[in-house]
C-alpha cells in the first residue's frame, strides 16, 4: 500500500524560509520558543493547499494538504518522513556495501558524520529515530514499515531503488538532499555550473524529484500550527521544532556537500582519480561492484537471489535486519535504553558482517519488508514473546549455515540476545514496586 501524499505541479504561495533561525539552529543554540513565537499567526494550510507552492518551485511537484485538523495532519507526514529516511538509509547503506576497497574512503567507519557513506547512514538512522520520538510524543506509535524496492513515494517522481554506487544513482542522492532552489542554473556562479551541467546529464530526462527539505518544511508548518490550537502543548512540544530544523541542514548542507563531492569525484577516497566514474563498469578501477538491483530474497518473487549460498545468507541477513527493526520499535515505544543497545549490537555484529561478505557472493542485503510489521505485539510481554521467537529464527538458520558464513560473524550472538530478553521478561513478571 502506497503512503499517501499529493502532489500537484504549479503554484504561487510564498513558503519564506528564515535563514538565521538555520545559522542558530546549526550553532546549536536553543531556538524553538523564539521559532514559535516569530510564526504563531502563520497562515493555516487548508485540505488541497501546497505547502511549498513558492514561484522558485514551479514546474516541481509540491506537497499537498490532505487534512484540515492538524494533528492527523502531522501524523500522516510524519509517517511519510519515517518511510522515505527509512528508505535513504538502506539505499545509502546498500550503495555503501558496493564500493570497492580501494575506495573504502568513500564509506567510512560508521560513527554518525556527513564525509562518508555509513557516517550518512548513522545520520539518516538518528533521522529516523527522531521522528518516531516525536511520534510517540504526539501519542501514536512508531513507524519503521516501509514499501519493497522499487519504491515511489508521491513526492518523489522517481523510484527509489536497492542499486550499486553508481554516478547516476549518486546524482539522484544529490537532488534529494538539496535545499529547494539551490541547484537552480539561473542562481549558479561560474564554479557551480559546470557540476550542475554534469548533474543535470546524469539525472536525465526524468522528472525532478522533490528536495527532502520540502517534507520537513511541511511537518514544521503543521507542527506549530498544531501547537498553537493546542493549550498546554507548547513547552513539551515547541524543542521538537529546534530538532526537526536542526535534520533539515544537516541533510541540506552536510549531506548535500558530501554527495555533491562523490558525485564529481572530488572526495579524499577517490585518493585523487576524479575519472572514476567515467570508466567502463567492468573496469576494476570503477568505484563500485556491479552489484543486482533491488533483490528479494523472498521465493517466488521476481529479483530473487539466484546463487543458493548467497540467498542463505541473504535470507539471515534479512532477518538480523528485521530483529533490528523490531528492537529499535521497542526501543521507541518504551523508551527503552536496552532494546537500542540490543539493536546497535545486531548492527554492528552479525548484520555487518553479513552485508560486507555478501558482495563477494554477487549479491547484496535485500532489505525486504517484514509482512508482520515491527510491531505486531503491542503489550511488553508479547513484544517479548515476539522478539525470543525471532532471535530463535535466527539463531538455528545461522547454525545451518555456519560453514558458509564469515570469519566474523558472531556465532554465539543469539544466546546472548535470548539471555538478556529473559531478563526483561523476568522484570515485567515482578509485582510493581518488588525489589530484585
Amino acid at each position: 500500500m502506497r503512503a499517501q501524499v499529493r502532489i500537484f505541479e504549479n503554484g504561487n504561495e510564498p513558503s519564506p524560509r528564515r535563514a538565521f533561525l538555520q545559522r542558530l539552529a546549526a550553532q546549536g543554540v536553543a531556538l524553538p520558543a523564539a521559532y514559535f513565537a516569530l510564526h504563531r499567526d502563520a497562515h493555516a494550510h487548508q485540505p488541497g493547499e501546497k505547502y511549498d507552492a513558492s514561484p522558485g518551485n514551479a514546474g516541481r511537484k509540491h506537497i499537498v494538504r490532505e487534512f484540515a485538523e492538524p494533528y492527523i495532519e502531522l501524523l500522516r507526514l510524519l509517517r511519510q518522513a519515517a518511510e522515505i529516511e527509512h528508505a535513504l538509509m538502506v539505499q545509502y547503506l546498500y550503495g555503501a556495501f558496493s564500493v570497492k576497497p580501494q575506495y573504502s574512503g568513500i564509506v567510512g567507519s560508521g560513527l554518525p558524520n556527513s564525509n562518508d557513506l555509513f557516517g550518512v547512514s548513522a545520520m539518516e538512522m538518528q533521522h529516523l529515530r527522531d521522528v518516531n520520538s516525536l511520534l510517540v510524543a504526539l501519542g501514536a506509535g512508531p513507524s519503521l514499515a516501509r514499501q519493497g524496492f522499487p519504491f515511489e513515494p508521491e513526492v518523489y517522481p522517481f523510484e527509489f531503488n536497492l542499486e550499486p554506487l553508481t554516478e547516476e544513482s549518486v546524482a539522484k542522492y544529490v537532488y534529494c538532499e538539496a535545499a529547494a532552489g539551490s541547484i537552480d542554473p539561473g542562481q549558479a556562479n561560474d564554479g557551480d555550473r559546470h557540476f550542475l551541467a554534469r548533474l543535470d546529464r546524469a539525472l536525465g530526462g526524468n522528472a525532478r524529484p522533490n528536495h527532502v527539505g520540502s517534507l520537513y518544511d511541511a511537518i514544521i508548518h503543521t507542527l506549530r500550527e498544531y501547537i498553537a490550537g493546542a493549550p498546554g502543548t507548547e513547552a513539551r512540544l515547541a524543542p521538537w521544532l529546534g530538532k526537526l530544523e536542526n535534520i533539515k541542514i544537516e541533510g541540506e548542507e552536510g549531506h548535500f556537500q558530501f554527495f555533491r563531492r562523490v558525485f564529481m569525484a572530488t572526495h579524499d577516497g577517490f585518493k585523487g582519480r576524479d575519472d572514476a566514474w567515467s570508466r567502463s563498469r567492468s573496469d576494476a578501477a570503477y568505484p563500485s561492484y556491479p552489484l543486482p538491483v533491488n533483490p528479494t530474497a523472498f521465493i517466488g518473487e521476481q529479483n530473487l537471489i539466484r546463487n543458493p549460498e548467497a540467498l542463505g545468507i541473504a535470507w539471515l541477513a534479512d532477518l538480523h535486519y528485521w530483529l533490528i527493526l523490531l528492537l529499535a520499535d521497542a526501543s521507541y515505544s518504551e523508551n527503552s535504553p536496552d532494546y537500542a543497545a540490543l539493536a546497535r549490537i545486531q548492527m554492528l555484529g552479525p548484520f555487518l558482517s553479513l552485508a560486507r561478505h555478501l558482495p563477494k557472493l554477487g549479491a547484496g542485503v535485500p532489505f525486504d519488508p517484514l509482512v508482520t510489521g515491527y510491531g505486531p505485539c503491542p503489550s511488553g510481554l508479547g513484544r517479548i514473546e515476539f522478539l525470543t521467537c525471532m532471535v530463535r529464527e535466527t539463531d538455528q538458520l545461522a547454525a545451518r549455515l555456519k560453514q558458509r558464513l564469515p570469519d566474523d560473524y558472531p556465532i554465539g550472538l543469539g544466546q546472548m540476545m535470548l539471555g538478556a530478553l529473559n531478563d526483561k521478561r523476568t522484570a515485567y513478571a515482578k509485582p510493581p514496586g518488588r525489589a530484585s
